[in-house]
């Protein structure tokens, strides 16, 4: 297949249009701004900009937001969960919701209460960089990944090298979609490594600790099973291949059409 253009890629694509206009990460620097002009006066692309921060409109669009936090490996300390309660509480209405992927979502999230909101979470260690927009979503895993005596070995400690690697990193962070991993040597496969983009599977080969490789899987417009590669990667160079494969796909611009 013939690899397009740039051009056409531009010419095609909108959303590739406004991350070459202006990095959605940089959009945070500009929230002094958009207080100070009002949420209805925030240009579009701004707030699908404010995406790449775990950011969406609320529904029905009444002037406020939803945001994402993401739980890698949905492992959340009580410190970190009662820093999310206190948010929820001040701003939130008291209110919040577990997503299927292990981040936590607020809701009634005001433009002006943003500032405070992002400095209460870097504070306990939380983040929303890559909550939304085309980035390495939220890593996730077996919700009893270091407790539960079936698995293989523990995968907690890769999880959130992983988490710390790919969150708000700027070379991983303009891709062609989102892109959902998944980390668990659970024999069971909870975490559904089957429909993630990868799904690294714990496995042990000849006494040492490493992982089968799943790629392609989705639950999008076009559903599919993600494919067993037939590789064996040993534990300390996972972060290594997950950085290969994430850049064989977003190199190449037909992904972006």
């Amino acid at each position: 297949m013939e690899i397009p253009s740039w051009d056409l890629v531009l010419k095609r694509n909108s959303i590739e249009r406004m991350k070459q206009e202006k990095f959605p990460l940089e959009i945070i620097n500009e929230l002094p701004q958009l207080i100070a002009a009002g949420y209805e006066a925030i240009p579009e692309e701004d707030i699908v900009r404010l995406q790449w921060w775990g950011l969406y409109h609320d529904k029905p669009k009444v002037g406020t937001f939803m945001m994402r936090i993401k739980i890698a490996g949905g492992y959340l300390t009580p410190q970190k969960l009662r820093a999310i309660g206190e948010i929820a509480n001040r701003y939130g209405k008291g209110y919040g919701e577990i997503t299927t992927r292990q981040n936590i979502q607020l809701h009634w999230i005001r433009l002006e209460d943003l500032p405070v909101v992002f400095e209460h979470l870097q504070a306990n260690g939380l983040t929303t960089a890559g909550g939304c927009g085309d980035t390495v979503r939220n890593i996730t895993g077996c919700p009893v990944a270091d407790i539960d005596r079936h698995a293989l070995f523990d995968v907690m400690p890769l999880v959130q090298d992983a988490a710390r690697f790919f969150y708000g990193n700027r070379e991983y962070s303009n891709l062609p979609r989102k892109h959902k991993i998944t980390i668990a040597a659970c024999p069971f496969q909870c975490n559904a490594p089957e429909i993630h983009c990868i799904a690294l599977v714990g496995v042990v080969k000849d006494g040492r600790k490493g992982f089968a490789v799943r790629i392609g899987g989705g639950l999008s417009s076009t559903p599919r099973i993600s494919r067993d590669m037939g590789v064996f990667v040993p534990y300390d160079e996972a972060i290594e291949v997950l950085c290969a494969i994430i850049d064989c796909w977003k190199e190449n611009p037909r992904y972006r059409l």
